[in-house]
């Protein structure tokens, strides 16, 4: 039988291989919030069968289940049959987009990216306003190098949302003495939103991006955000070549301390979880270096929730959940703080901006006498912190 949808093309043998044994059920953090099995992965890959069949066709409701999902891919890794969870998600999602069915809370996103260049319409002269004061006068006067060996690519979200991390990160390189530095203004989104969402315009978004970033000559690219660093090594490749080597900075901020190039120093006394984000842990296997750094802080008592590494509780924050269903994404969020308190920790210290940001929104709506002083940050902040 001809196949009607492109994923079918892709997929058809992988979710015909869903046998429903519901081991991604046990992971996935929106049946664990709703107890849904619709809203599963098994749950989805039965309603593609059904499509495939000619039962059903797509739809704005079954659109509603599609979007209902973090894209953390615990699935995948807990499948025995080896059926790629997100991936076929993703690719339904085109489908779905193409069609016509994309929520507006998530058409809404891409017309600011495509329009504004970041996720938030802000005007592109405020992703600057964050900078320490000596760079953002050069970013506003044009005095930033056109040239250097290291290109520092902030983030909509900790450029528009978040008032530690940029200056956070910034110093530290500083005094490390990195010879860097940024597109300033002329920073757009890395477009992974518009990629989530199912958009063809993420490749267009792609390429200028990617020409900004080859006219600076930089050998490197560091990026404190989690979305901007898996869509670079693992988006990117498939249309262009950035010519340079990308870090996300917990893999930068190691290769500082083991060069001696920074040290840190300053005690933090408390008992610290790291919390791994889906975009480094499951997709880029980025787990060990967080933890090296942590662990070289004096005093910091190193914890770790029951689930972590592979097994971690995506937060919610992925997937395009906090554009589409804001409120559920806060309430996954409120269950991975409970993973936290459950061992004592006092500090959720995480890689990704999106993370930091609906856990903070998380804690929120746990009764005060229950979270305590739990107190969430980006690695970024701790290693500042903690300079020598």
């Amino acid at each position: 039988m001809q196949a009607k949808y492109e994923f079918e093309k892709k997929y058809r043998d992988q979710i015909l291989r869903c046998s429903s044994c519901g081991f991604c059920q046990a992971v996935c953090p929106i049946f664990a919030l709703t107890l849904r099995p619709a809203l599963n992965t098994r749950g989805k890959m039965l309603l593609l069968k059904e499509v495939m069949d000619g039962q059903i066709e797509l739809s704005q409701e079954l659109a509603d289940t599609f979007y209902t999902c973090t894209t953390c891919q615990a699935c995948n890794y807990t499948c025995p049959a080896g059926v790629e969870g997100s991936e076929i998600i993703e690719e339904v999602r085109k489908e779905l987009y193409r069609d016509g069915f994309a929520p507006p809370p998530l058409l809404g996103v891409r017309d600011s990216i495509l329009k504004q260049g970041n996720v938030f319409a802000s005007a592109q002269e405020e992703r600057i306003e964050i900078y320490p004061p000596e760079l953002r006068e050069k970013a506003r006067t044009g005095e930033l190098k056109s040239n250097a060996e290291t290109l520092l690519f902030m983030g909509c979200l900790p450029s528009y949302m978040d008032m530690k991390i940029v200056p956070s990160f910034i110093k530290a390189l500083d005094s490390a003495q990195v010879d860097y530095t940024t597109l300033g203004t002329q920073e757009t989104c890395c477009g992974f939103p518009l990629y989530l969402m199912g958009s063809e315009e993420f490749e267009s978004q792609a390429k200028k991006l990617i020409d900004k970033i080859r006219a600076t000559g930089a050998r490197e690219l560091v990026t404190p955000c989690a979305g901007c660093y898996k869509t670079f090594t693992t988006l990117y490749p498939e249309i262009g070549d950035l010519g340079l080597e990308v870090y996300h900075s917990v893999q930068y901020f190691e290769k500082l301390l083991c060069e001696g190039r920074i040290k840190l120093t300053g005690e933090v006394v408390g008992k610290v979880t790291y919390h791994d984000p889906c975009d480094l842990g499951r997709s880029c296997n980025i787990f060990e270096e967080p933890r090296n750094i942590l662990k070289k802080i004096p005093g910091l008592e190193l914890i770790e929730m029951a689930r972590n590494r592979l097994d971690a509780r995506c937060c919610g924050g992925g997937g395009g959940m906090q554009a589409y269903n804001p409120e559920m994404a806060v309430d996954m969020a409120a269950l991975r703080v409970r993973d936290a308190l459950e061992v004592g920790a006092e500090i959720i210290v995480s890689g990704c901006s999106a993370c930091k940001d609906n856990l903070r929104k998380g804690a929120r709506t746990i009764p005060r006498e229950e979270r305590g002083k739990i107190k969430i940050m980006d690695i970024t902040e701790m290693v500042t912190d903690t300079l020598a």
